[in-house]
């Protein structure tokens, strides 16, 4: 069963167009939760997470086929994906982290349209 943050989360994604696919990476999370972005290999375009109530506080740039370190993630927490593609930022989505350990994944191709890029939290 899914929690309702995670119901949430669905819904905020569904509702933004952009389709719930089951996390492709797992990896231990920090003690207390956190948020890794992982952005797919066959992604046309880098990636950032960003936390706008922590200052607009950004990852480093995520490449296709790379993971970010953990970064914060509180329970309820807005945390927004950026993509960069040929030099163009675009907001590919945002969710709630849940508190404990979100691994986000990236997918899809800007080239095909950025309705078919998706985010598995």
């Amino acid at each position: 069963m899914r929690s309702s943050v995670a119901k949430r989360t669905a819904a905020v994604l569904t509702a933004l167009g952009l389709g719930f696919v089951a996390p492709a990476v797992s990896s231990a999370a920090p003690a207390g939760g956190g948020v890794q972005l992982c952005v797919d290999r066959l992604a046309d375009y880098s990636a950032v997470l960003q936390w706008p109530y922590r200052g607009g506080m950004e990852t480093f740039v995520i490449s296709p086929g790379q993971c970010s370190d953990w970064g914060p993630g509180n329970a309820g927490e807005l945390i927004v994906v950026l993509a960069d593609y040929n030099g163009a930022q675009i907001n590919i989505g945002h969710f709630l982290a849940t508190g404990r350990g979100d691994s986000v994944e990236a997918v899809g191709r800007v080239s095909a349209g950025t309705e078919g890029i998706n985010l598995g939290v």
